[in-house]
């Protein structure tokens, strides 16, 4: 009963991220910088208002996390430990820090019921930073797998179609536009993929069957 109540804990709250959805947070991320000057003035200021090394260390490690989650869909090669490191402590810090912004912008306009989503989303977001700061998040959740040519280009044009819809046409604030295009990376995107990726037939597999016993 205990290991059931550990495996259901970790399946609610503990994330999983494979590197596609590193990849199309990364590349969310990145093209939202430039587009939107909210962006920019949140990840400039604790370069400005309260600068010592240690944010300075933090940001480094989180612009090193950008950097491998973009490299590593174009690769085969296994993640070093350090490379997993760093990808997580962008994940965890990107997707904590915007879901309690967007949730404290949308609070501002809830009333009613309604208050309980933007609530959700700042406790949710408060709670992934507490279990990767309590090392329940850890390395472990960066799976070992490689993302497929397809993948990547049908998951890049999605989250620059969001971003162009979000940002130009319903003028969203930049940490609801990310958290949508978080929810497509992290679950409606391998949602997708199933449904577009080409079933193989019972042709193919009786064919590699044949190839694989002649070998």
């Amino acid at each position: 009963m205990e290991q059931e109540k550990r495996n259901l804990f970790a399946w609610l709250f503990i994330p999983r991220y494979n590197e596609l959805a590193l990849f199309l947070m990364s590349i969310a991320f990145v093209l939202l910088f430039f587009i939107h000057a909210d962006l920019r003035a949140a990840s400039y200021m604790p370069l400005t208002s309260n600068f010592n090394l240690r944010i300075l260390i933090a940001m480094g490690l989180f612009v090193l996390g950008i950097m491998f989650s973009l490299y590593h869909v174009f690769t085969t090669r296994e993640k070093t430990e350090g490379e997993k490191a760093v990808m997580l402590f962008f994940a965890a810090i990107v997707n904590g820090l915007s879901g309690i912004a967007a949730g404290m912008h949308i609070l501002k306009d809830s009333h009613g019921i309604l208050i309980v989503f933007p609530i959700w989303n700042i406790v949710n977001g408060a709670l992934l930073l507490l279990l990767y700061r309590l090392e329940y998040i850890d390395e472990s959740s960066i799976i070992d797998d490689n993302a497929t040519t397809f993948q990547v280009i049908s998951g890049s044009m999605v989250v620059v179609a969001i971003l162009i819809v979000c940002r130009f046409i319903f003028k969203m604030y930049w940490a609801v536009t990310f958290s949508i295009c978080v929810t497509y990376a992290s679950n409606l995107n391998g949602i997708l993929q199933s449904l577009f990726s080409r079933p193989r037939s019972r042709y193919e597999e009786d064919n590699n069957t044949s190839e694989i016993d002649l070998k």
